[in-house]
């Protein structure tokens, strides 16, 4: 209900160039705190911060390293815990695990999902890939890549019910599952 007429420290960004989102001449633990740098908050306070929200991506055990020195699936989980450093109320993804392998992808996916459940995020992601959009979403907004004003840009609503928390094997296999995926694919013209 409220305007939104510039940036906000209760949104943040996670970029899908995790590569070029982070500061190569920083330490895991230094790009995390940029994000606490550009709040002001209080230089005592970040440390603490910085741990519990690597410790959250599992990452407490590279603090220390360059992103150079991280796998993919690493330099994303970074951003991400710059991200959290900020403590928003929403996130927004933009198509974060596309560039990732899919064990790592699968892997980020359950990370995500549990953050969302355990820190109470609103999270808007932005992906491709039907199945993400199905296991990671409550609701899938499916747009058209061409919209006309005969056809306008939204395609779909979808909620999805499935219960959570979700698995990467048996919530794929569920029936429920299968036919939104089928009804999704339907709407994007395929």
């Amino acid at each position: 209900g409220a305007a939104i007429t510039g940036p906000s420290r209760e949104v943040a960004f996670v970029f899908q160039d995790y590569g070029r989102a982070l500061l190569p001449w920083r330490t895991v633990q230094a790009n995390v705190s940029l994000a606490l740098e550009a709040a002001q908050v209080p230089v005592a306070d970040r440390p603490g911060r910085i741990a519990r929200v690597l410790k959250t991506v599992g990452l407490s055990a590279h603090a220390d390293k360059f992103p150079a020195q991280l796998s993919g699936g690493m330099q994303q989980r970074v951003q991400i815990a710059r991200c959290l450093a900020q403590q928003p109320d929403v996130m927004l993804m933009d198509e974060p695990f596309g560039a990732l392998d899919a064990m790592t992808r699968e892997t980020l996916q359950d990370e995500l999902a549990r953050l969302v459940r355990e820190e109470g995020l609103t999270v808007m992601f932005v992906t491709h890939d039907l199945e993400e959009a199905l296991y990671l979403g409550d609701r899938v907004i499916a747009l058209r890549s061409n919209p006309t004003p005969a056809l306008p840009s939204l395609a779909a609503l979808i909620e999805v019910p499935l219960p959570q928390p979700r698995d990467q094997l048996s919530t794929k296999e569920h029936p429920e599952f299968l036919r939104l995926r089928r009804e999704l694919y339907h709407y994007l013209g395929h």
